[in-house]
């Protein structure tokens, strides 16, 4: 008699990222800090998130290509979920348009409104693309 297989619950998203307004506390500089983490928690190590990130200033458009998860270099293991972090320092109050993709070829592509005050996510993809990522503004 076989035993039943376990399988992990789906997760909606395979990714979130929370975008906030920061201050480098050595410069005094603002910039927009946008933090990329898995959803899914791993046991073993503490991976990291391999992303490219390109920035066209004549199109205002920041483009985060996701190309997978590396291990860490570190002999410790440690569990948690997998993170990247990009700091955009150039930035002015505008709009911005924001595409994201990954390994599987699945883009989703985004607005983001910055002003003084506050980061605004605008439009987001049609409800018939496969949504891969959550993004929250802080």
């Amino acid at each position: 008699m076989r035993t039943k297989q376990v399988r992990p619950e789906k997760k909606e998203f395979e990714y979130s990222l929370e975008i906030s307004k920061e201050t480098d506390m050595l410069t005094g500089k603002d910039y927009i800090l946008f933090d990329f983490q898995t959803v899914k928690e791993f046991i073993t190590y503490e991976y990291k998130i391999d992303i490219i990130s390109l920035f066209n200033k004549n199109k205002n458009q920041l483009t985060f290509k996701i190309e997978g998860l590396s291990a860490p270099v570190i002999s410790f293991s440690h569990s948690g979920t997998a993170g990247y972090q990009y700091k955009f320092y150039d930035f002015e109050n505008k709009d911005y348009e924001l595409l994201i993709s990954n390994n599987k070829k699945q883009k989703n592509q985004f607005k983001l409104k910055v002003t003084d005050s506050e980061l605004k996510l605008g439009k987001s993809p049609d409800a018939k693309i496969d949504k891969f990522i959550n993004i929250t503004t802080k």
